[in-house]
């Protein structure tokens, strides 16, 4: 592909505003000098709006909340490449995008520390009781308990060296989640069907199926993406092997826990504790349960966000779609059926479900 002018179209809500500073962008720009290129702000998210966003583009720089659909797809001719901003590529239907001849990239090494280090605090505010406490002592426990923890605390505290946690989905990010947890002297077992024994033994982690991980661990934590496979993996079904004292935390995908089955075995006793940043749909309605449990820590997607991150998710999203216009290999190709657009040498392809 030759070097020449191209127009980028930014629909992300988070990045696509009109009027937005493109200061970052434009230091991504400047590594490619051969490259013309006009970046626009334009918030899409329903289909026409996307199909009008992209007429006469050659990139499409999109979010979580975009759905690029097979008819969004076969109505963007103009458009070579989509690049999204994030981890998962769950919003984009891959096979339209490969039958309309466009490369799909992203960036999927950003926030791995971000999302690790959050899924590990809720860890430990579960464990440690954290936010319940700071609630009930707002609410007067201190004053009507004075000193005494017991009288204080809803439930049980467990030494984390005395429990096991389960990692569910063993790629960047559940990688990194051991390598915290391992200071505190917790065991450490996982379930990844795409990986091969030796990535487990390499971090001395053991590897298992997901119904013997879900019936051993004591504290659950997600870290696979969204895809057709895990759509609802952890169901009714699943959580029945669950321990009655076992916590969960989902910093991944919101679909991946069926909430009505997650919430039937709060509050029935057959799971204790969950912490979510995802959940399906976001934001929750007002009225939803979740709300009520007191066995719930709830915070709003954030797991991805520092200032750096977005910083990195913004430049490296955008100079994986300007390797394609150069007519270079990107770092990760979602589709590489497509490779024919750009020079196949270099490319570094990661199975779908182990880029979480």
């Amino acid at each position: 592909m030759p070097a020449g002018s191209f127009r980028a179209v930014i629909t992300s809500d988070r990045y696509g505003d009109a009027d937005a500073d493109y200061t970052l962008e434009r230091s991504a720009l400047a590594r490619f000098p051969d490259l013309t290129v006009e970046l626009v702000g334009h918030q899409a998210r329903a289909e026409d709006e996307l199909i009008a966003a992209a007429a006469g583009a050659d990139v499409l720089l999109v979010s979580t909340r975009e759905a690029i659909n097979a008819r969004v797809l076969s109505a963007i001719p103009s458009v070579k490449v989509i690049s999204r901003y994030g981890v998962g590529l769950d919003n984009i239907d891959l096979d339209a995008a490969t039958a309309n001849g466009i490369v799909v990239t992203h960036y999927p090494g950003y926030c791995t520390s971000e999302v690790a280090d959050h899924a590990f605090a809720l860890i430990l505010a579960l464990n440690r009781r954290i936010v319940e406490l700071d609630r009930d002592l707002h609410d007067g426990a201190w004053a009507d308990h004075q000193a005494t923890t017991t009288a204080i605390l809803r439930g049980p505290v467990r030494p984390l060296g005395e429990m096991t946690l389960g990692i569910v989905g063993f790629g960047r990010i559940g990688q990194s989640v051991a390598q915290r947890a391992r200071p505190f002297g917790l065991d450490i077992i996982a379930s990844d069907p795409y990986l091969p024994p030796e990535s487990f033994a390499a971090l001395g982690v053991e590897g298992m199926e997901l119904d013997a991980l879900l019936g051993r661990a004591d504290i659950i934590t997600v870290h696979c993406p969204l895809t057709p496979e895990t759509r609802g993996l952890i169901d009714a079904q699943q959580l029945a092997h669950v321990k009655p004292d076992a916590v969960i935390v989902n910093t991944a995908r919101g679909p991946i826990i069926d909430l009505l089955a997650l919430v039937d075995a709060l509050t029935s006793g057959r799971l204790a504790g969950a912490a979510l940043d995802v959940v399906d749909p976001e934001p929750l309605p007002l009225d939803h349960p979740l709300y009520t449990l007191p066995n719930v820590i709830l915070t709003p997607h954030a797991a991805y966000y520092s200032e750096r991150s977005v910083e990195t998710v913004r430049i490296e999203t955008l100079a994986e779609a300007l390797t394609v216009l150069a007519g270079r290999s990107p770092r990760t190709v979602a589709n590489p059926l497509v490779l024919d657009r750009v020079n196949r040498a270099g490319i570094a392809s990661t199975p779908a479900a182990s880029t979480e």
